[in-house]
């Protein structure tokens, strides 16, 4: 009787919540999950996704395809064999759909006791699709559990779509080495890329046709070894999941984590700022933006701009410098403050602070014995003295990643390198001269204190108020099979943990006794930035460059570097500069041979992007990048010849501009003109898009000389900036209030 009243109990309650009781579906006949925004329809038996639509629209993203359609893919491993199977291998044997009190809803689909290769029940495989009331964008998740005695998992890839993306249908918007991002138009074409990596340093990416959209997201906090791949050709589209001891059999996949996929409405800009509110709950930004953290150095925020050079500065005007040829590289011994009067001079000539990255200082040859960088050339800690005395952010270069298979020692360090599944190394070619540059497996404390020893002796004994570690953000999780290292094998998050306990123990050495020396590495990667201070853009300029990485990381993360050969055209160096320049970045890392009087025009817009950062800190630095503007008028183009994103002829705005918006909640406009006549740049905004609703706004233009107020406007501000040749524009808009209420009490 009491069990009785329980259940009656229970039933009363489940109606008042409203709670729905799981539903069993029968997947024979297939299954379609919709709510108001997007319908996925599965096919019958295997369950492969057959059509995805946006119902905004009604556009179908998924294509037919010969054959069945796929949902998921598992690679198995034992050896050298690499045996698959797939969603349509067996029919799967159950599915439910539960509907949740918040409206959302969750499909289970489970293929159960799998017989594979003469064995019973091998693995099991549940996938989960939750589809929330208010969004068209699915959580995809899997989990396999592996039976087998004999094999072990090698990859798992789920989703894993075919029938998507079709070739020059959509254009794709990627995360991108040292770049801010792509944005392919009609793309076609086909990659792999490794997350966590420089390579693809954030885990989304988004399809664009006009209006409707897809976006694809591996929401992994936890970073572990995946890859993102995607085939126009084939069409093709998968997240493909690396597990902890791979082909050790029995290994299993756990559901760690759910894959965002699905339509919605926009571009890659809506697609950055889904995947922002994600961003700023994970670990690497948990210590709060910039402006928050007191263990960020100040050093880090005045930055006018970067230089990047050898060992000797002032090179004959018959030489030129090849900064590239480490063998062309001198190593004079002569008076260090001549030695140093390069710097000096370009530091009074621009009249900002500068900070220089700093190549050559050490007795090895470049990419060569490393990491036995120390001693450093005579000198080294005069020059270093002089440079930081004077107000400058001096960084040299050391290698955090690779140690040289031909040095000396290399027994000290071959048991902590990273090993393939035969045992073998991951050596790296970089150039005809330098070493057997070998990747070490983060997880090894060696290596940890073989590299910190030689950040100690850089701060504290050369007197360096900054470090450059090299490769370490670039770099991709590469698969270790040493079994010695006491990390799962192959797959999983030891990298990322590895390197992150790494930087820790750099920054334990940066901080001790009231310093706060800047830490920075290569390219950028999202999982060490409450760790690296700043992060290296090494891309070239390209039409093809958007703000993606700003607009999700702004405010909590600095990005510098505007890599460009000045030796080539006035508008090419302009364009890489100035644009650099409104997507936020700390421009310059050039060498000092940009200062040769040829270039004097160069160096003045350089001059005049990096006065204009230093007066607009409060936003490049602290505030935010919400979205390029799009001109209302027609700005001229210029075609130039790119090399970024592979050599090739491009066409881009000869102005562009930024929306930044500071803490204190005013919003500006940056405006760059690129080319050597005047620029009309017209515009229209609401400031109440952003927070910022008023009646009337003021509207000041901001330069390094002050601050000019020039009108007042309405609710919705409609201008025309007239653009003087190369030259920079910063327009801020800030609420009047009125009769001193607060803004958010002006209706």
């Amino acid at each position: 009787m009491k069990n009785k009243h329980y259940f009656l109990l229970v039933l009363v309650l489940s109606f008042s919540l409203g709670l729905s009781a799981q539903v069993k579906i029968n997947p024979s006949l297939g299954f379609t999950l919709e709510n108001k925004f997007a319908r996925y329809v599965f096919e019958p038996l295997g369950m492969g996704l057959s059509a995805m639509f946006d119902l905004k629209t009604g556009y179908n993203h998924v294509d037919p395809v010969d054959g069945k359609h796929l949902l998921w893919k598992i690679v198995f491993g034992k050896g050298i064999m690499r045996p698959a199977i797939d969603n349509n291998y067996k029919p799967c044997s159950y599915g439910s759909l539960t509907k949740r009190p918040d409206g959302g809803q969750v499909l289970v689909l489970e293929w159960n006791d799998l017989r594979f290769w003469e064995e019973d029940s091998i693995c099991s495989v549940k996938v989960t699709v939750e589809l929330p009331e208010n969004d068209g964008v699915a959580q995809w998740r899997i989990s396999v559990s592996n039976h087998s005695d004999y094999w072990g998992l090698w990859e798992i890839a789920c989703p894993a779509v075919n029938g998507f993306p079709a070739g020059g249908k959509y254009d794709i918007a990627t995360p991108e080495t040292g770049s801010g991002g792509y944005l392919i138009k009609n793309w076609k074409g086909s990659f792999k890329q490794r997350s966590p990596s420089g390579f693809f340093p954030m885990q989304f990416m988004s399809f664009n046709t006009k209006s409707n959209g897809v976006y694809f997201s591996s929401n992994d906090g936890e970073s572990r070894a995946k890859d993102f791949f995607a085939d126009s050709k084939t069409r093709e589209l998968s997240l493909i999941r690396y597990p902890e001891n791979m082909g050790v059999a029995g290994s299993d996949l756990p559901n760690y984590y759910p894959v965002s996929f699905g339509p919605y409405q926009g571009g890659w800009l809506e697609a950055a700022h889904r995947y922002r509110k994600w961003a700023l709950k994970q670990v690497w930004t948990a210590r709060g933006p910039i402006s928050q953290r007191p263990d960020f150095p100040e050093k880090a925020v005045n930055v006018g701009f970067w230089v990047r050079d050898t060992w000797v500065w002032d090179i004959p005007p018959d030489e030129i410098k090849n900064t590239g040829d480490p063998h062309t590289w001198r190593r004079d011994e002569r008076d260090p403050h001549e030695m140093n009067l390069p710097f000096l001079n370009a530091m009074k000539t621009m009249g900002v602070p500068i900070a220089f990255q700093w190549y050559g200082w050490h007795h090895v040859m470049f990419d060569n014995d490393y990491p036995h960088f120390l001693p450093a050339l005579k000198g080294f800690r005069e020059r270093v003295t002089e440079l930081v005395d004077s107000g400058a952010l001096i960084a040299p270069y050391i290698n955090g990643l690779s140690a040289d298979s031909k040095t000396y020692d290399w027994y000290k360090f071959d048991p902590h390198a990273i090993k393939d599944e035969a045992g073998g190394l991951h050596q790296h070619f970089y150039w005809d001269g330098a070493g057997r540059l070998t990747p070490m497996c983060p997880n090894q404390n060696f290596w940890h204190f073989s590299i910190n020893n030689v950040v100690d002796s850089i701060i504290n004994v050369y007197g360096a108020n900054g470090i450059y570690m090299d490769e370490i953000s670039c770099n991709s999780h590469e698969l270790c099979f040493n079994p010695n290292h006491r990390h799962p094998l192959g797959g999983g998050r030891y990298w990322a943990d590895g390197y992150r306990n790494m930087f820790r123990k750099t920054l334990n050495i940066a901080h001790q006794n009231g310093k706060k020396v800047v830490i920075t590495s290569e390219s950028a990667n999202e999982i060490f930035f409450d760790l690296v201070t700043a992060n290296l853009f090494t891309g070239r300029p390209t039409d093809y460059e958007i703000p993606m990485l700003q607009v999700v990381y702004s405010g909590y993360t600095l990005f510098y570097g505007t890599v460009c050969d000045f030796r080539k055209s006035d508008l090419l160096f302009n364009f890489c500069v100035g644009q650099g320049f409104i997507d936020g970045r700390q421009i310059g890392w050039m060498d000092f041979d940009l200062f040769r009087p040829q270039f004097k025009t160069k160096v003045e817009y350089l001059k005049n992007c990096a006065r204009y950062r230093m007066a607009t800190q409060k936003y490049l630095t602290f505030g935010r990048l919400w979205e390029p503007i799009v001109p209302d008028n027609d700005v001229p183009v210029f075609t130039e010849e790119f090399q970024g994103g592979g050599a090739h002829t491009g066409t881009a705005p000869s102005a562009e501009a930024r929306l930044w918006q500071a803490e204190d909640g005013k919003i500006a406009i940056f405006i760059a003109n690129y080319i050597n006549e005047k620029v009309n740049f017209s515009y229209t905004i609401d400031p109440g898009k952003y927070g910022l609703e008023a009646s009337n706004y003021q509207i000041t233009e901001i330069s390094p000389e002050g601050n000019n107020s020039v009108s007042q406007s309405g609710k919705t501000i409609s201008r025309t900036e007239i653009l003087e040749p190369n030259k920079v524009k910063v327009i801020e808009f800030a609420p009047i209030k009125e009769s001193g209420l607060k803004i958010n009490q002006i209706k």
